[in-house]
């Protein structure tokens, strides 16, 4: 392969990078993220809030990683499923694989420098039932 032909694959790859980015409002850069987690029918009303900082890149928005559960449990490692953002909402589906295994659903609407939602679990074959609520702000660039 030649010089130019790497050249233009790799403007070509830059380009998309900046379209995806294009498409929705929410400015890549360092966010500061709250979190807390809701579970219904529990004496203590939530746990949190939990709050972190994060690189949020144009690669993040495009393929979900913005958007996943941030508290300490068990589906954070479960892939995300027909993941869509549009210019100022992302929706999705997160499914664990084999029997009686968690699954979520995500919402979040997007600002140009901040996003809120929600991530509403069942943790399979338990009846439980919990929600994470997230707000995040752009905060700055990435270090």
């Amino acid at each position: 392969m030649s010089a130019l032909h790497i050249a233009l694959a790799l403007g070509a790859w830059f380009a998309f990078d900046v379209v995806a980015a294009a498409e929705t409002a929410l400015q890549p850069g360092l966010y500061e993220v709250t979190f807390t987690l809701e579970m219904p029918n529990v004496i203590a009303t939530g746990v949190g809030p939990g709050t972190l900082r994060r690189c949020v890149t144009a690669d993040d928005l495009r393929t979900g990683n913005a958007f996943g559960v941030l508290g300490d449990n068990p589906i954070r490692a479960c892939p995300l499923k027909d993941y869509a953002i549009s210019n100022d909402r992302v929706q999705y589906r997160i499914e664990c694989a084999g029997p009686n295994t968690p699954f979520a659903t995500g919402a979040f609407e997007l600002a140009a420098t901040s996003y809120r939602g929600v991530i509403s679990m069942n943790m399979g074959g338990k009846n439980m039932t919990m929600s994470e609520r997230q707000r995040g702000r752009r905060v700055g660039a990435c270090p």
